[in-house]
C-alpha cells in the first residue's frame, strides 16, 4: 500500500513537472516571432493574411493596408523594402514593444529609412500575441490616412548648335490657329482663307466650331504650326475677324531644310522605347528624339527629370524626398551653318550631296543632301497627309545621300588605284604607257570615255585625262589584295561614329577575276562609296598622307590620325590633281585658284543615267585646308555636271 501511494505521488509529481514546463514555455513564448512574421509580410508587400495579426482594437483591413501601401509605393516609386534592426524596447507577460527600421528603395529617390515601433499585447498569458495598430506605417506620423504624391519637374532640353554657336535646334514656339465663333463676321471669307492658306476644308472648320456644346466665346483650335510656318500665313489670316492665335513653347529648327536630315526631329515616345530604356524614365506622351541627332543624342539632350515626394494631410503638404532636375546638355557639332546653307542652295532641286571636311582635323563642315524636308513640320505632330507625302516621295527627302547613299564612284576612284601603285613603288608619275583606246582583259574590253585614243602618255597624264585603259592596267599590276588593303587603310570600309546613320563603303571582290579587278580599278564593278568617303580620300592628299578622324560632334575625343600614304606619293598625286583642274577634265574650276586640286568622276549605271562626281581639296585664304566631294545623282558627266557646281560653291568661299 505504501509503495502504491508513493508510485501515485511520483506519477503526479512527474506530470506536474511536465505540465509546468509546458505551461512555462507557453507563458514565456517570445512575441518577437509574431513581430518578425508581421514585418516580413510588410517587407514582402503581402497583405492578404495581415488580419490575423491584429487584436480587437481598431485596425485597418488587409485591403485598406494594401491600398494605402500601394498609394505610397506608386508615389515614392517603391522598388523594394528591407526590414532591419528589430530590437526589444520593453516586454512583460502581456505587452511588448519592438523598435525596427524599414528601408524603402525607390527608382526615383535616394533610399528612405524610417524608424518606428511595433506594439504587441495579449489579454492573458494563454492568449496569442497580437499587433496593436498605431497608424505608423508606411511612414510614422502620417500613416495610411495621408495622401502621398509625386511631382515631376521636366528638364530643359539641350540645344543643337553649329561650330559658331548658331542654333540648329532649340527653344521656339508653336502657334495654334483657331476661331472664336461669336467673332466671325463673314464665314465665307474665313473658310476660303483657311482653305487656301492652311488646306483646311470648310466642312472640317464648320464641324469644329458648330459642334454641340461649343460656346460662342470659346477659342476653337483648328491647327498648330511652327513659328516659321505661322509667319508665312500671319499677314493673310490675322486681319480676318474670328481668327485667333495662341503661342506655346515648342522645339524649333530655325535653319529649316538645309539641316533637318542632321538635326532630326522630336516625336512621342513609343511603348517599346519606354520598355527598352527604363533608366531614361520616359513618360507616356513625352517628346523624344525620333531621327537624326535628336535621336542619337537624346540621352544627352533631354537631361533627367526631377521629382518631389510629399505627403498631404488635411491640406498641409510636407516634402519628404527630392531629386533635383538635371537640364539637358547642349550638343555642338562641327558644321558651319553658312557653308551648309550655301551647299544646299547650290545643289538646288537636284538629287545629290555635297560634303566638306576640315582636311587636317576631320571635322565635317558641310553635309548637305538634297532634296530634304523641314523638321519644323514635326513640331506639334506631323499630319498624316504630310507624313504620307514625305514617306512615299520617290525623291527620298528623308534619305541622307551624303552618308547613306552608296554609289559607284567611277573615275574619281582612279586616284585610289594610282596612289596605291605609287606608294608600292610600282610606278611614278612619269611612267609611260601606250593607249590604243582599248584594253582586252580575258575577253572583256575596257574602253575610254567616248572611245578616245591617247597614244603614248605618262601616268600623270592618265590621271589628268582620266584614261580608263591605263588605270585599269595599273590596277591589274597592283593586284586585288593591294587594292583592298589601300581601300581599308584609307578608311573607305568604315562607318564613322557621327551620331547619324551611315553605311560602309565596299570594294566588293575584285580578286574573283582579272576582269573584275580591271573594272574595280576604275571605280566600277562592285565598288560603292558614299560622298563622305570620297571627301575622305582627298583629305588624305591634303593632309600629307594622313587619314584624319572624321567626326561631326565637337568636343568628343577622337582617335589619332593614321598614315596611309608616304609624302612622295602625296606630292606626285597632288601634281596630277592640280593639272586635272588646270588642263584636264576639271577645268570648270581652273579660274578659282591655283591651289585647287581635284578629280572628276562619271559612274556608269546599268539601265540608268550616269552619276556625276567631283572630289578634291583646296586651301582657303585663311590657311584652312578643305577636302570636298559633290555628287549629282544621275547628273551625267562629272566634268560637266558636278565640277561647275563645285566651282560655284568654292567661288563663294574664296570671296
Amino acid at each position: 500500500m505504501k509503495k502504491s501511494v508513493l508510485a501515485v505521488v511520483g506519477i503526479l509529481l512527474i506530470a506536474g513537472i511536465v505540465g509546468g514546463v509546458i505551461l512555462w514555455q507557453y507563458v514565456q513564448k517570445d512575441p518577437v516571432d509574431v513581430a518578425e512574421a508581421f514585418l516580413e509580410q510588410i517587407e514582402g508587400r503581402d497583405f492578404t493574411e495581415l488580419d490575423m495579426y491584429f487584436d480587437v482594437q481598431p485596425h485597418p483591413a488587409a485591403s485598406e493596408l494594401e491600398r494605402g501601401f500601394r498609394q505610397f509605393s506608386q508615389a515614392f516609386g517603391l522598388s523594394g523594402v528591407t526590414m532591419t534592426n528589430l530590437a526589444p524596447v520593453s516586454k512583460d507577460n502581456k505587452a511588448a514593444v519592438y523598435s525596427f527600421a524599414l528601408r524603402y528603395e525607390s527608382q526615383y529617390f535616394e533610399p528612405l529609412v524610417v524608424e518606428t515601433t511595433l506594439n504587441l499585447t495579449r489579454e492573458t498569458i494563454f492568449d496569442d500575441w497580437k499587433v496593436q495598430w498605431e497608424n505608423n506605417l508606411p511612414l510614422p506620423t502620417f500613416g495610411l490616412a495621408a495622401d502621398y504624391a509625386r511631382a515631376r519637374q521636366e528638364p530643359r532640353r539641350g540645344q543643337i548648335l553649329d561650330g559658331s554657336g548658331q542654333i540648329l535646334a532649340g527653344e521656339g514656339s508653336l502657334v495654334t490657329i483657331g476661331v472664336q465663333p461669336d467673332r466671325i463676321t463673314d464665314s465665307d471669307i474665313l473658310l476660303k482663307a483657311l482653305q487656301e492658306e492652311l488646306a483646311l476644308s470648310p466642312e472640317y472648320v464648320r464641324r469644329q466650331y458648330e459642334a454641340p456644346g461649343v460656346q460662342g466665346h470659346w477659342f476653337v483650335p483648328l491647327i498648330s504650326l511652327s513659328e516659321a510656318e505661322y509667319q508665312k500665313v500671319e499677314a493673310v489670316l490675322h486681319p480676318i475677324p474670328g481668327v485667333f492665335f495662341r503661342r506655346v513653347d515648342a522645339r524649333s529648327y530655325p535653319q529649316g531644310e538645309a539641316f533637318s536630315q542632321i538635326t532630326g526631329y522630336l516625336g512621342e515616345v513609343t511603348a517599346n522605347m519606354i520598355e527598352a530604356y527604363p533608366e531614361r524614365e520616359y513618360l507616356s506622351g513625352e517628346l523624344v528624339g525620333r531621327a537624326g541627332l535628336e535621336q542619337s543624342q537624346d540621352d544627352r539632350l533631354r537631361g533627367r527629370p526631377g521629382y518631389s515626394f510629399y505627403v498631404e494631410v488635411e491640406g498641409s503638404r510636407t516634402l519628404l524626398a527630392e531629386k533635383q532636375v538635371i537640364d539637358g546638355e547642349d550638343v555642338v557639332i562641327t558644321l558651319d551653318s553658312s557653308m551648309q546653307q550655301l551647299a544646299y542652295d547650290v545643289l538646288g532641286d537636284r538629287l545629290g550631296a555635297l560634303v566638306v571636311l576640315d582636311a587636317e582635323t576631320g571635322a565635317i563642315l558641310t553635309l548637305a543632301s538634297t532634296p530634304s524636308y523641314d523638321a519644323n513640320d514635326f513640331v506639334g505632330g506631323i499630319s498624316t497627309a504630310r507624313w504620307q507625302e514625305l514617306s512615299t516621295d520617290e525623291r527620298l527627302p528623308m534619305f541622307n545621300r551624303a552618308l547613306q547613299g552608296l554609289y559607284p564612284p567611277g573615275s574619281v576612284f582612279k586616284v585610289v588605284t594610282v596612289a596605291a601603285a605609287l606608294n608600292e613603288g610600282l610606278y611614278d608619275a612619269g611612267s609611260t604607257f601606250t593607249d590604243t583606246g582599248e584594253l582586252g582583259v580575258q575577253g572583256n574590253i575596257v574602253r575610254n570615255y567616248q572611245r578616245q585614243i591617247f597614244g603614248d602618255h605618262t601616268l600623270h597624264q592618265a590621271v589628268v585625262d582620266s584614261i580608263n585603259t591605263t588605270v585599269a592596267q595599273v590596277g591589274l599590276n597592283l593586284g586585288a589584295a593591294k587594292l583592298e588593303e589601300y581601300f581599308r587603310s584609307l578608311g573607305l570600309d568604315q562607318s564613322y561614329h557621327l551620331g547619324l546613320p551611315m553605311v560602309r563603303g565596299q570594294v566588293g571582290t575584285p580578286g574573283r577575276s582579272r576582269v573584275a579587278l580591271a573594272w574595280s580599278a576604275i571605280g566600277q564593278d562592285q565598288v560603292l562609296l558614299t560622298p563622305i568617303h570620297i571627301a575622305q580620300i582627298f583629305s588624305v592628299f591634303a593632309n600629307g598622307g594622313q587619314v584624319p578622324p572624321i567626326h561631326l560632334i565637337a568636343g568628343d575625343e577622337q582617335p589619332e590620325a593614321t598614315m596611309a600614304l608616304n609624302l612622295e606619293t602625296v606630292t606626285q598625286m597632288n601634281g596630277m590633281l592640280q593639272d586635272v583642274v588646270l588642263q584636264g577634265t576639271g577645268t570648270a574650276l581652273k579660274n578659282l585658284s591655283s591651289n585647287v586640286y581635284g578629280k572628276t568622276g562619271t559612274a556608269e549605271m546599268v539601265g540608268g543615267d550616269m552619276h556625276a562626281w567631283f572630289g578634291g581639296h583646296t586651301e582657303l585664304p585663311n590657311g584652312q585646308r578643305l577636302a570636298f566631294s559633290i555628287l549629282v545623282e544621275e547628273g551625267g558627266v562629272g566634268g560637266q555636271a558636278a565640277a561647275p557646281l563645285m566651282s560655284e560653291y568654292l567661288t563663294h568661299l574664296f570671296q
